[in-house]
């Protein structure tokens, strides 16, 4: 709610070269009816319902984002889903944060449309208090006010050039026969041609 999972889960997908979903929108197109309808005419438990249909569509794909409602995690055993089908992000924001982000489309958010805007802080910090047990589980957090269009890449993307470097030193044979010792504490000997074949010491 209002922690920019929509707008950063495209950015992040994009740059990653990941199938972007947004769970809400694909409930939509599934019920023929927006999310505030779904709430208003069949109410929230209906929508818990849907919501929890929708994201076990997901269990097939691949290489995808799915940027999920916040309360998703908090009902049925949908964290449990989440965290065994996939990696889970939780974006944490100040209440003040979110405040700031929702105060001008409360008529568009469901749980808010009908707090009084004098009491729309308070109802976010107990929200966020309620939802934090189910939050907390997420396999990653990442603060918004920190996040950029290369958090989710840092964290995907293993050091590849690091990994083959430091490959290619334990490997690399001391042609002239003399023992070596590389930065890992093995011991490298390549014997001469004609000796013993190559061996391998733990040091």
């Amino acid at each position: 709610m209002g922690s920019g999972k929509t707008h950063w889960g495209r950015r992040w997908a994009s740059k990653n070269k990941l199938n972007f979903f947004d769970l809400d929108t694909e409930i939509e197109k599934a019920f023929k009816m927006t999310v505030q309808d779904i709430f208003e005419k069949k109410g929230e438990e209906k929508f818990r319902e849907l919501e929890r249909y929708n994201l076990r569509k997901f269990e097939a794909k691949k290489n995808f984002l799915l940027s999920c409602g916040g309360g998703t995690p908090c009902f049925f055993d949908n964290i449990e889903w989440m965290l065994k089908h996939g990696k889970v992000i939780y974006l944490r924001a100040r209440a003040q944060v979110i405040l700031e982000q929702v105060m001008h489309e409360t008529e568009q958010r469901p749980l808010l449309k009908k707090v009084n805007p004098s009491e729309l802080l308070f109802f976010i910090e107990k929200k966020l208090q309620e939802r934090e047990p189910f939050y907390s589980r997420a396999d990653f957090t990442f603060n918004v006010e920190e996040l950029n269009d290369d958090s989710l890449s840092d964290l995907i993307t293993p050091p590849i050039k690091k990994i083959r470097k430091k490959t290619a030193e334990i490997l690399k044979p001391n042609v002239t026969g003399i023992n070596k010792r590389d930065k890992t504490g093995v011991e490298l000997h390549h014997d001469l041609p004609g000796e013993k074949s190559r061996r391998k010491k733990e040091f």
